[in-house]
């Protein structure tokens, strides 16, 4: 029976070896990642089943061995020094037991090594590479590997049940690396059906998927090893195959996964679960439950809720249907995956920016000086200088000839301008161009670029900034409109414009400063000037009015004094005449009350006594009551 089990194990490594090159012949021809991927696992299983072969080979000569040595012994009456004879001369089991103790260690390092370099390579291969490439005819790539997994599966399904009842722990490998070849070819049928539907990118998945399960079998055979290091050694108790991997007999054989979760269950319960009725039932009838609960899947997948503020794209195996997309609401589809719907938030603020690359550590700061870097990369910008224009047209004017090496009328300029925008028309930003975004980006640098070459640079760095926001935001939705985006331009900002920094040896934007800092100190002196000349002007003219008003009043007051002084003569002189002695008399005394009005009075009495009279001429520091004046109110009357 060993023959037969070792003349499986070569149709085995056979069957794998085709299989192996007919998925490589597909993943060429098909241009199939699933295909690629499933003939790297075919590879490394056909290694195994080599490898497996070869160990059984040995064991079967060393049985052969060990009969010969029966039959010899019987023909000896020394059986104890034939025995002693015997166990000297027994190559064959030296031959597996060397076998066993360093090549098979060794080899499944080096598998393991492989495994991880080659999920490794190809995962992250298929990771970054996200261009798809259909395959010339997706039939003939659909017949091919059909026809593979046929083979292999009818191949393996023999080899599996055979290895099941003999009990071969030699030929379970190469069974379940053969079965596995059928599960992969079957998925590389499903990738070439998937890209005969018109969906290629599912070969992709695929190939993702096949290297994440090379990259866990590799990690398997890790662990393996390592508790290898640490499994207790019984005598007579036959160890398991290194290099054989439970990950693909539970995914090649139909009863692997079953019986592997037997015996889990078996060991962590401590009795017999797999010989209950509820597991019976779940091992017969596991393909109407999977069939149950696919249904359910693909009929909640049948539902697409559209959340508020989002449209939806509906597609058919990848191609678009209907002619407006999916408004916010409940809709029904085809399961998956039929129908596909991508949600889109229209009402977003999208945005991106234009001058420069953003650096975050440099953006935390909250001043910004045009001698110091604001972003990672600030690009330079073409804009027109009028002053450089006006000089070369008063030059040719003059008639003037301009040297050669004269500086054409432009500048450079660092600006960083923010464009903001949101999605108009769903069906024609997702479906009217490849990469959308970054044509936005381009055809809004271009307009940038062409219309700052034909403003001046004074202009749009002071009060032409919201003319150039408008104009730009114009320019941009129109071009836009005309390449059918379908996208509505919110704002156009230029939030930072500034000379460029320059280089170490050439400071830019420091000599640009010096001349902006000298402008506006001479500004600044004209408007001191204006402002004395608005202070000291009209101060100077009330002054003047002033001192016209003040002499105009003089005037009148001489004038209205001298008048006055006319009419009291006049009307002294008719006094006179009517009462020469009367009106002298009255003028004399009116003249000692005044000039005595405010004199000290002594009065003095008889003069015929003897009296002493002692009179204090001190001035006094300050009035009695007697100095007080009051006045008779009869008198004002």
């Amino acid at each position: 029976m060993q023959r037969s089990l070792s003349k499986n194990a070569l149709v085995n490594l056979f069957t794998l070896l085709v299989g192996g090159v007919a998925l490589t012949v597909l993943a060429r021809y098909g241009r199939s990642s699933t295909a690629e991927l499933g003939a790297i696992l075919i590879g490394f299983g056909f290694l195994v089943s080599l490898v497996s072969w070869f160990q059984m080979r040995l064991e079967l000569r060393e049985e052969v061995e060990r009969l010969e040595v029966e039959q010899l012994g019987q023909t000896r009456s020394d059986s104890a020094l034939f025995a002693e004879s015997a166990a000297e001369v027994s190559p064959a089991h030296r031959a597996r037991v060397q076998f066993e103790r360093w090549f098979v260690p060794a080899f499944a390092i080096l598998v393991c090594l492989g495994q991880g370099i080659a999920a490794w390579w190809w995962g992250s291969r298929l990771w970054r590479d996200t261009e798809v490439m259909a395959a010339p005819d997706p039939t003939l790539a659909l017949a091919l590997s059909a026809g593979t997994g046929l083979m292999l599966f009818l191949v393996g399904k023999f080899s599996a049940r055979l290895a099941q009842l003999e009990g071969s722990r030699l030929l379970r490998p190469s069974a379940s690396a053969v079965m596995m070849g059928a599960v992969l070819a079957g998925l590389s049928a499903l990738a070439a059906a998937a890209d005969w539907f018109g969906l290629p990118r599912y070969d992709r998945f695929g190939g993702l998927a096949l290297a994440l399960v090379l990259g866990l079998v590799a990690l398997e055979s890790l662990m393996t090893l390592v508790f290898e290091l640490y499994r207790p050694r019984s005598r007579g108790v036959a160890t398991r195959v290194l290099y054989e991997s439970r990950i693909i007999g539970m995914l090649g054989e139909s009863g692997g996964l079953f019986g592997t979760l037997a015996h889990a269950l078996d060991y962590q319960f401590g009795f017999k679960v797999s010989e209950t009725w509820v597991y019976d039932f779940l091992r017969t009838n596991s393909p109407q439950l999977a069939g149950f609960w696919l249904g359910i899947l693909a009929l909640s997948s049948s539902f697409v809720v559209i959340e508020p503020g989002e449209q939806g794209l509906l597609e058919r195996f990848g191609r678009p249907l209907g002619l407006t997309a999916l408004s916010p609401g409940l809709h029904l589809k085809f399961p998956w995956p039929m129908d596909q719907v991508e949600r889109v938030n229209t009402e977003q603020l999208r945005s991106f920016s234009i001058g420069y690359e953003s650096d975050p550590e440099l953006e935390k700061e909250q001043t910004l000086l045009w001698t110091r870097k604001h972003y990672n990369v600030e690009y330079n910008l073409l804009v027109a200088s009028r002053d450089q224009a006006l000089y070369k047209q008063s030059g040719a004017a003059a008639g003037a000839t301009a040297p050669s090496s004269e500086a054409v009328p432009v500048n450079l300029l660092t600006a960083s301008i923010p464009v903001q925008y949101y999605i108009r028309d769903l069906r024609e930003w997702a479906y009217g161009h490849v990469n959308p975004e970054q044509l936005l980006e381009d055809i809004a640098s271009r307009e940038v670029v062409r219309y700052l070459a034909s403003v001046d640079m004074d202009e749009i760095m002071s009060y032409g900034r919201q003319k150039a926001s408008r104009t730009l935001q114009d320019v941009i939705q129109k071009k836009a409109d005309e390449s059918h985006l379908g996208v509505t331009i919110a704002l156009v900002g230029l939030q930072d414009i500034h000379p460029p920094m320059g280089t170490k040896d050439t400071a830019v934007a420091a000599a640009y400063e010096q001349v902006i800092g000298a402008i506006a100190s001479r500004e600044a002196r004209i408007l001191e000037a204006e402002g004395q000349r608005a202070e000291i002007v009209p101060r100077a003219n009330a002054e003047a009015v002033k001192r016209r008003n003040e002499a105009e009043a003089d005037a009148n007051r001489k004038l209205e004094l001298a008048s006055g002084k006319s009419a009291q003569f006049r009307r002294q002189m008719e006094a006179y005449q009517a009462a020469p002695r009367t009106y002298r008399q009255r003028a004399y005394l009116t003249s000692v009350a005044s000039a005595l009005g405010n004199s000290r009075k002594l009065v003095i009495g008889p003069t015929n006594t003897h009296d002493v009279v002692i009179l204090n001429l001190e001035d006094k520091l300050r009035p009695g009551l007697d100095d007080v004046v009051i006045e008779n109110p009869d008198r004002k009357k």
